[in-house]
């Protein structure tokens, strides 16, 4: 199985908000208010809120379809 995100495997399947700021070209800071908001919808934190966000690729390909054209 071939992922559209590089990096990825079928046991890996969530990325860090570092990560994704790199992907999506944006600042850390807004990756993890986008998973506050539930712009990257499907975000989650492994343990307690003080834990760090995991994005599903889905939540990429949700954030990026819902996302006004540039």
């Amino acid at each position: 199985m071939t992922s559209k995100y590089p990096g990825t495997t079928p046991a890996k399947r969530a990325f860090t908000p570092e990560q994704v700021a790199e992907m999506l070209e944006e600042k850390v800071e807004a990756i993890n208010r986008h998973c506050r908001t539930q712009a990257l919808k499907g975000a989650y934190k492994t343990g307690g809120r003080t834990s760090p966000w995991r994005i599903p690729p889905s939540a990429i390909d949700y954030y990026q379809a819902h996302q006004p054209r540039q």
